[in-house]
């Protein structure tokens, strides 16, 4: 499965984002995750419910069935499952049916519900990506700009796309101080959390950061700027706009200026196919709506012309990668390290338990 040397290009001992928060409620709603389907609902007292989606009597999507309590109730012929899959009623014979639907652990942190559908054993919730290190639980931070997008692209192209930030110019053409990004200055880094890429050049001040950091914050001539790119899994990957470290001939960065990370969340939906969570934080202008509506439209914007450069790329990519060699320049090499790490989860999924001591 392109890159990789696996038939799957997905891992599966991973925490990955199921729905916004938002999205769960007290009516089902079904999604594919990581190649299955999934009815997702909430019990009486709020907690998030993930069952395989499909009833086993006749296969008919339980999203489309109803509540009872904390148990779904199949929409066609009334098999009713509790919240942890039991099946405990069959209309048509007065009993339960000794048979358990398949459910997997669903965790709500904020914003986000994660859910692991990998191996029960190596299921942590401490394997949650961090939300301390982008501003989720921290004071002083403000979370925005909550969008999806549903991606007809393998997740790795996403990924691809995300580490390697040449593309800002011309597939993001519209946003001032792009051309920045063409061949800036890299520094790689292993972190406790992943593995980070730091990049730093010139950039002048554009309209685009007037409208995050407001008219206070003008500059003429150019500044030192420093972006961060955060790999934390093939779940979670951290963009930031550029933080102005320097100006050219002034001695202090002025005071409106702040960080904003970009979160995006790449969720398996098959192995062609994803969904895509995005949202931001920022420790500035925290009551702004005005900057959330702005941020929300450049967010929706941006991340739309991505998807179109992706899906471009995976109508055509099987033929293209067996006619022609992948050519790799330096520009790829963090996308390349995370293709190695990625690979590295894959092989350790797909070896064999090794065999108990004989005594």
């Amino acid at each position: 499965m392109y890159p990789f040397t696996t038939q799957t290009g997905i891992v599966r001992n991973r925490w990955y984002i199921a729905a916004f928060s938002s999205e769960i409620s007290r009516d089902p709603i079904e999604r594919t995750l990581l190649g299955k389907p999934v009815a997702l609902y909430r019990k009486e007292n709020g907690e998030p419910v993930a069952m395989y989606g499909l009833c086993p009597h006749r296969y008919y999507p339980l999203a489309l069935g109803k509540l009872r309590g904390d148990a779904i109730v199949c929409g066609y012929h009334g098999f009713v499952f509790d919240a942890d899959g039991k099946c405990i009623e069959v209309p048509s014979q007065g009993t339960g049916a000794g048979f358990r639907q398949p459910t997997w652990p669903i965790v709500e942190r904020g914003p986000l519900c994660w859910i692991w559908m990998g191996d029960r054993d190596r299921c942590d919730p401490a394997l949650i990506p961090p939300y301390e290190d982008f501003g989720l639980d921290r004071p002083g931070w403000r979370y925005s700009s909550p969008n999806y997008f549903h991606l007809r692209g393998r997740a790795q192209l996403l990924i691809d796309n995300l580490m390697d930030l040449t593309h800002l110019p011309y597939v993001h053409h519209h946003i001032g101080g792009g051309e920045a990004m063409k061949n800036p200055r890299l520094v790689e880094e292993e972190r406790a959390a992943g593995y980070r890429v730091s990049r730093t050049g010139k950039v002048p001040f554009t309209p685009f950061h007037e409208h995050l950091f407001g008219a206070a914050a003008r500059f003429e001539g150019l500044s030192d700027f420093l972006s961060l790119t955060d790999y934390y899994g093939p779940e979670l990957i951290r963009t930031s706009l550029p933080v102005t470290l320097a100006i050219d001939g002034r001695d202090e960065v002025p005071a409106a200026l702040g960080a904003l990370y970009i979160l995006h969340g790449i969720t398996p939906e098959t192995e062609t196919t994803t969904h895509y969570f995005g949202f931001s934080t920022r420790n500035f202008r925290l009551d702004s709506e005005e900057l959330d509506a702005f941020q929300y439209r450049s967010d929706c914007t941006i991340r739309q012309q991505d998807v179109d450069a992706i899906e471009a790329v995976e109508r055509r990519l099987d033929a293209a990668t067996a006619a022609q060699r992948e050519l790799l320049v330096r520009a790829d090499g963090p996308a390349v390290k995370v293709r190695r790490l990625i690979q590295a989860l894959l092989d350790a999924e797909r070896a064999p338990e090794p065999a108990a001591a004989m005594g």
